[in-house]
């Protein structure tokens, strides 16, 4: 099934209502996670992503997890979804944006990450 990214729309989630799929991750490693957001097709929760605010102005985000239900992956959706969380920690004046995980490096390595020597990813933003 081809995915029109047009049927994609975010929202606010709650963790409590998040599909068995994405709240093992969650509570894995998004637990402390101060912006939660899932990505629905019609009615169905596809992909989320958990990340943590910078602490300090200008400082990075931390992206705990994301995730994208396994029909829906290699589709572009998990680009869309990285693509949000980029803009949702730029538009907090977020430096960029930090993972914990080494994995999937190349998902991280394509939408221009860096790795990290201690793990990880980090992707710095332009300053304007």
């Amino acid at each position: 099934m081809a995915i029109n990214h047009r049927q994609l729309e975010m929202f606010r989630a709650d963790s409590a209502d998040l599909p068995e799929f994405f709240s093992q991750a969650h509570r894995d490693f998004g637990a402390d996670s101060d912006v939660l957001r899932v990505a629905k097709i019609k009615e169905q929760v596809v992909a989320g992503y958990a990340m943590s605010s910078a602490v300090e102005r200008q400082d990075r985000f931390r992206l705990d997890w994301i995730a994208v239900l396994p029909d829906f992956q290699r589709r572009g959706v998990g680009r869309w979804v990285a693509g949000h969380a980029l803009g949702v920690a730029e538009s907090k004046s977020g430096r960029g944006v930090r993972t914990r995980h080494s994995e999937p490096a190349t998902f991280f390595q394509r939408l221009g990450f860096t790795a990290l020597p201690d793990g990880g990813f980090c992707l710095d933003f332009l300053p304007e």
